[in-house]
């Protein structure tokens, strides 16, 4: 019979216990200064980098890291001395991290998300072909809905959103990336669709709305202001439903062609979004130059 292990042979007395994936996402948290960033430089999530960084604090019994209003991390007093004493260890884990960042910079995983849909037309399809990114990153493709899209980005689960009629966020990057042409659905006996928004006057029509926030409405607005007058908004996920609308305005996500120079029409708008200070510097000016005109 085995005799039983002492408990002294497990871990030593007084010495918290630590893990070397702590060690590892403390000192890249140090580098980046930021949650997030540290979860994509992990590739994993920012909520799992906190809660990793909360439970080596809780191991060493104090405070790692200050945060400022610019939600930019400062490692406390403490944690500067303690990188500085991991010593042969941190030496080894920084040739580490260099020979993975040099395996990423040979096909670094680019995570594109949008809703479902998107991925499926023309539209995108197009945009990612002048985006032309397979020289630098590996792609990936996520279906992540728009009512979410803040959420995802913020915690690091995707690099890039795309969408319409995305609304603006203090954290993030928002990038015009051209016109989304229409689709008129007509319903009823309107064989031939209105040319100009002064033909909607006084007719039963509404815009197809692609989220839930108040980009159609605003939409609406610079309709009326272009000589239509009426006009509902048909919520996400009801296009395909009996309606009594005489015409039906959906963004065209199977066109392949930007918007006519010359238009009457206003317009939805196509974006990609992106975390501010992304740590693919290149990754911005690479959307900017791929916009459509």
């Amino acid at each position: 019979m085995k005799e039983p292990v002492d408990d002294r042979f497990r871990k030593f007395e007084g010495l918290p216990e630590i893990t070397i994936r702590q060690l590892e996402v403390f000192r890249i948290v140090c580098h980046e200064c930021s949650y997030t960033n540290a979860a994509h430089e992990l590739r994993t999530t920012r909520a799992s980098v906190k809660r990793i960084c909360g439970d080596f604090e809780r191991a060493v019994g104090r405070a790692l890291f200050d945060e400022d209003a610019e939600k930019i991390l400062h490692p406390t007093e403490f944690a500067r001395g303690l990188l500085g004493q991991m010593g042969n260890l941190s030496h080894a884990m920084r040739q580490l991290a260099s020979c993975v960042r040099s395996l990423h910079e040979k096909g670094r995983i680019l995570r594109l998300a949008a809703a479902g849909e998107l991925f499926q037309g023309g539209l995108f399809s197009h945009f990612l072909s002048r985006l032309g990114i397979n020289d630098t990153f590996r792609p990936c493709f996520l279906r992540i809905e728009s009512n979410r899209f803040r959420t995802a980005l913020l915690n690091a689960e995707c690099d890039v959103y795309f969408g319409f009629g995305l609304m603006d966020c203090d954290r993030l990057d928002l990038i015009d990336l051209g016109p989304v042409p229409w689709q008129i659905i007509s319903q009823g006996k309107n064989p031939k669709p209105p040319m100009t928004p002064a033909e909607l006057t006084g007719a039963k029509w509404c815009l197809a709305s692609p989220d839930e926030d108040g980009s159609a409405a605003a939409l609406r607005d610079e309709f009326h202001a272009a000589g239509a007058t009426g006009g509902e908004i048909l919520p996400p996920g009801q296009l395909h439903t009996k309606t009594s609308y005489q015409w039906i305005f959906r963004p065209d996500i199977a066109a392949r062609e930007p918007v006519a120079v010359g238009s009457p029409w206003p317009h939805y708008r196509f974006f990609a979004s992106l975390r501010k200070h992304h740590p693919y510097p290149e990754l911005k000016s690479r959307l900017v130059s791929a916009a459509i005109s």
